[in-house]
């Protein structure tokens, strides 16, 4: 069961993962042996299932970025999600709800890359159709 110190932990590792077993201790108003210890229970129970990074600045990094809609063919979505995941071009997937099934979001250098990108995401055997638009500039994020 979560309590209420394990979802304020779960917040702060969230802005920072990497914040020291004793800032969060400070933080929480709890010792670093019980962070510690929640934190090994959230792994275990696999309520934390990882720990991932931030970059800067993502537009000057990959100056093309869409959006893809993935209508499938079959039911199960498992082996198109694990072949997305695989692919360095996604950088997030989402289960929809609507005419598609799935919506993957996409960095690219170029309109090249992006175009080989959305090509091998169309050659999968589970994918049917894909429906893509390129985001030309972010307003409030």
């Amino acid at each position: 069961m979560i309590d209420d110190i394990d979802k304020k932990l779960i917040a702060y590792l969230r802005q920072n993962a990497r914040q020291p077993v004793v800032s969060l201790a400070h933080i929480l108003g709890v010792s670093r042996a019980t962070v510690q210890n929640r934190i090994d229970r959230l792994l275990d129970n696999k309520v934390i299932q990882g720990f991932t990074i931030k970059t800067n600045n993502t537009d000057q990094q990959a100056p093309i970025r869409a959006q893809t809609r993935i209508k499938m063919r079959s039911k199960s979505n498992k082996r198109i999600l694990s072949y997305l995941a695989g692919k360095i071009e996604v950088t997030a997937i989402h289960t929809i709800s609507g005419p598609s099934d799935i919506l993957a979001e996409l960095h690219t250098e170029t309109l090249e890359a992006l175009d080989t990108a959305l090509a091998d995401i169309r050659s999968h055997e589970d994918v049917m159709e894909t429906e893509t638009n390129i985001l030309l500039a972010t307003h409030y994020q």
